[in-house]
């Protein structure tokens, strides 16, 4: 069994190549899925969030206002720290028991898709990664498109993160997504190709 990260910068197009590698037989686990999931209304983590950052941060329906949370923790470095101090211990515990379920049910190469992988420190246990990246404009271009908002504030979401060179050096492979999607998917086929091989 392979188990690859695979991450990427902001609006980089980590989905795409996760869904094209899902199409080459992989079986891929979505962290931000799994972090909808331990924040479920009663879970423990929404119950931590709670008595963190108080009921003001629950919609009518108890569910989490996620982007009210998004707006408390994107000025607060402290609050940030505290938010991924209460979910990322849950997410890592049940992406391990969706890795070993679906290692059971025989599962030859198993993806974690991870926006936040090496600031989480998880290429540490999980290796090979896949970085999907692109060039600083693309990248801008795509998340004003996608968030519909000013230049100014998509190179605010790009700070907040870890540099796309910083992570290149980081990723055992590296998948550039500036060109079309017929070109994305050769580079996807021959990375999986390669690491199917080793």
């Amino acid at each position: 069994m392979k188990l690859i990260g695979l991450t990427g910068g902001i609006a980089s197009g980590k989905s795409t190549v996760a869904t094209i590698l899902k199409q080459l037989g992989a079986a891929v686990i979505n962290a931000d899925e799994l972090s909808r999931e331990v924040v479920q209304p009663g879970k423990e983590a929404w119950k931590e969030i709670v008595e963190t950052f108080g009921p003001d941060v629950l919609q009518s329906d108890k569910t989490l206002d996620r982007k009210k949370l998004r707006t408390m923790v994107f000025d607060s470095p402290e609050a940030r720290k505290q938010l991924e101090a209460i979910i990322h211990p849950k997410v890592r515990a049940l992406a391990e028991e969706r890795i070993q379920e679906l290692a059971a049910a025989g599962k030859s190469f198993i993806v974690y898709e991870v926006p936040l992988l090496f600031e989480g420190k998880i290429h540490h246990w999980l290796r090979p990664v896949i970085l999907v990246a692109c060039d600083l404009a693309t990248q801008k271009k795509r998340i004003q498109e996608r968030d519909q908002i000013t230049a100014a504030e998509a190179q605010r979401h790009i700070d907040a993160q870890m540099s796309l060179e910083e992570k290149r050096q980081l990723a055992d492979y590296v998948i550039e997504n500036n060109g079309s999607l017929e070109d994305l998917r050769r580079q996807v086929q021959s990375v999986f190709e390669t690491i199917a091989a080793t």
